[in-house]
């Protein structure tokens, strides 16, 4: 029992003299002096360790919480630059996009101006889903004059002519739509020979055959609408031939035929509104 009291004093003493000594080495090295003695150079010497260990660790700490800091800070800055960048991503776009719309429609006041015929101009605002028609909705009906089979034309050239006409919009039937009755008559440019167009060709495109054995089609083969025609003006532009077939004795020949006018991308269109 009394072995461990003793110790612990003992400990105790040693600590406080300790203390003592450290103590009043710290203030004798605070005094001005010429000269350390011994036990201060001493003294020095077994904390330097010490010391020099306290202060990396400090100097550590510090510098890692300023860069902590500034990461913090370059986090918080490179979202708002790629905030930025989104928002100027979508402003370039809508200017892009303004710009080709400004185009389309520079170059369809152009086409108006340039035509002797009497347009209407219309936009797309609806589009048929299903696959076993090719039809649009336009702007206008007939409080703009329309009325039904009235043919539709783009810049490039014939598109088709309305379906349906309703007060306020119309369905315009496009050259491709497969149903029966959607045909016209048309002339190759490079003969006139007269040549049937219909609708439900291979996909996006129109079939075509002779008018008789005489004319022969070849692929490449520009088709304009021809004076015959029930409801189109003449020498509109229908598309062109990209395939062209013949039976085994050569007599019989049919093709199929690209529209001029991209159906896919349709926004603008005029309305003729005399033959």
């Amino acid at each position: 029992m009394l072995q461990p009291l003793v110790q612990k004093r003992v400990l105790l003493v040693t600590l406080a003299v300790c203390f003592l000594v450290v103590t009043g080495l710290m203030f004798y090295s605070s005094q001005e002096r010429e000269k350390e003695i011994w036990l201060e150079r001493a003294f020095k010497f077994v904390l330097y360790p010490f010391q020099k260990a306290i202060h990396a660790v400090t100097t550590f700490v510090t510098d890692s919480w300023t860069t902590i800091n500034e990461l913090g800070a370059l986090q918080r800055e490179n979202d708002e630059m790629r905030k930025r960048l989104s928002e100027l991503a979508t402003e370039l776009s809508q200017l892009e996009q303004l710009r080709a719309e400004n185009e389309r429609l520079r170059e369809l006041l152009q086409f108006k101006a340039a035509s002797t015929l009497e347009l209407i101009p219309v936009e797309v605002v609806a589009r048929n889903p299903r696959n076993t028609s090719d039809t649009i909705t336009i702007d206008k009906g007939s409080n703009f004059g329309l009325t039904r089979n009235m043919p539709v034309i783009t810049a490039e050239g014939l598109a088709g002519r309305l379906l349906r006409v309703e007060p306020f919009s119309s369905e315009v039937i496009l050259l491709t739509d497969p149903r029966p009755g959607n045909s016209m008559s048309g002339v190759i440019e490079r003969t006139r020979e007269l040549v049937y167009i219909y609708g439900g060709g291979k996909k996006g495109t129109c079939l075509v055959k002779p008018s008789d054995l005489s004319v022969k089609l070849q692929t490449g083969d520009r088709i304009l609408t021809s004076e015959s025609s029930l409801f189109f003006p003449k020498n509109l532009v229908i598309g062109t031939l990209v395939e062209v077939y013949a039976s085994e004795d050569g007599y019989e020949q049919y093709a199929y035929l690209e529209p001029a006018t991209d159906f896919s991308r349709l926004e603008y269109l005029y309305v003729v509104k005399e033959k």
